[in-house]
Parts: C-alpha cells; sequence; structure tokens
C-alpha cells in the first residue's frame, strides 16, 4: 500500500520504517524536507521523502503525524487533497510548554479524533490508532512483532467502517495485534 506520512519526527519516522520494513512504499514529508529524506534513509526499503502535499498525494491513506495543535494548521495546507482518504490520526492532545509536555483542552467536549474529524472535514476518513504507545516504544514493540516475537496489542478507532478495515492489515504489517476499539466517540 501507498503510505503517506506528513512529519517525520518523533513518531512519523518510527511508523514510517515499520512500514517500509514490511514492504509498503513510504513517502515521508516534513517542513523540514531533511528530516523527511533522513527518515526515508534509515527506512530503507522503497521510502522517499518530499514535501506534505507530496506525501498527501502519494498515500492510499495519510498518517498525519505532527503536533496537535498544529493538525488544523497542516490540514488547512493540504486543502482538498485529502478528500476522499483515510487519514490516521496517532496525535493526542499533547503540546511541549517549556520543555514539559502538557495536555491540550479538547474543544467542545469531544474526544481528540472526534475534534480531528471536525477538522478534516466529512470528506475525510478518519482512524485513529498508533497513538498509544511512546515513539520508542512503539518501534521497539513493532521490530519484535515483526521478527515473530510478542505482539503489542493496537487499537484503533473509527467511525467508517470500510476505512478501518484498510487500516487493519497496516496495524498488522507495523508488527502489532490489531483491536477494533469502536467508533471515534469511545476513542483514547
Amino acid at each position: 500500500m501507498r503510505v503517506g506520512i506528513v512529519g517525520s519526527g518523533r513518531l512519523g519516522a518510527p511508523l514510517g520504517r515499520l512500514l517500509s520494513a514490511a514492504g509498503h512504499d513510504v513517502l515521508f514529508s516534513d517542513a523540514r524536507l531533511t528530516l523527511a529524506e533522513e527518515a526515508a534513509v534509515a527506512a530503507g526499503g522503497q521510502a522517499g521523502g518530499g514535501s506534505p502535499i507530496e506525501a498527501a498525494r502519494f498515500g492510499e491513506v495519510v498518517v498525519m503525524a505532527v503536533w496537535w495543535e498544529a493538525f488544523p494548521t497542516v490540514v488547512e495546507e493540504l486543502g482538498p487533497v485529502l478528500a476522499g482518504k483515510i487519514v490516521i490520526d496517532p496525535s493526542n492532545p499533547i503540546t511541549e510548554r517549556d520543555g514539559a509536555e502538557a495536555v491540550v483542552a479538547v474543544p467542545g467536549g469531544l474526544t481528540s479524533p472526534q475534534y480531528q474529524q471536525h477538522v478534516l472535514g466529512p470528506g475525510v476518513r478518519l482512524v485513529r490508532t498508533f497513538n498509544t504507545k511512546y515513539p520508542n516504544e512503539l518501534l521497539e514493540l513493532g521490530m519484535a512483532g515483526q521478527r515473530g516475537g510478542p505482539r503489542a496489542d493496537m487499537p484503533y478507532w473509527g467511525d467508517d467502517d470500510a476505512a478501518k478495515k484498510a487500516v487493519v492489515p497496516l496495524i498488522e504489517d507495523a508488527g502489532f495485534t490489531a483491536i477494533d476499539g469502536g467508533g471515534l466517540a469511545d476513542a483514547l
């Protein structure tokens, strides 16, 4: 499958590396092109680097691996390119303030992915997953699962059953056991 990764930092780089190791075509992207290119080199395989708009166009599935507060700005920049796409949201409502992580209040009494779906609009098929492990754990646990070791659980949530079904093989290929957590209202 073609996977576009928007954001090649702490989460996007290890996730893309796992998906590339599983044989998926991965295009890393970042506002800083050098980060995307470094992530592609580290991933090997058929991974490449480019701009966020290139990754969004490339991907059958697009992973939005950006800080939670940056999500609306990035979505605005990508515009209609995301229409009809399956988008994976691995972000948690956390930001960095004064060098420490801080929780961000989600507007409107929504869960984080419900808010992200609102930002994306109704034409985008959101699936929430890859958000329950720290980035270093994600890579270590995924690699262990890919090599035949024990597989950690990876829950996923979404309101579009066909999109959820399409994302399950990516979760499994990344070395995890996919666990259906329900709809976006049920998400962590």
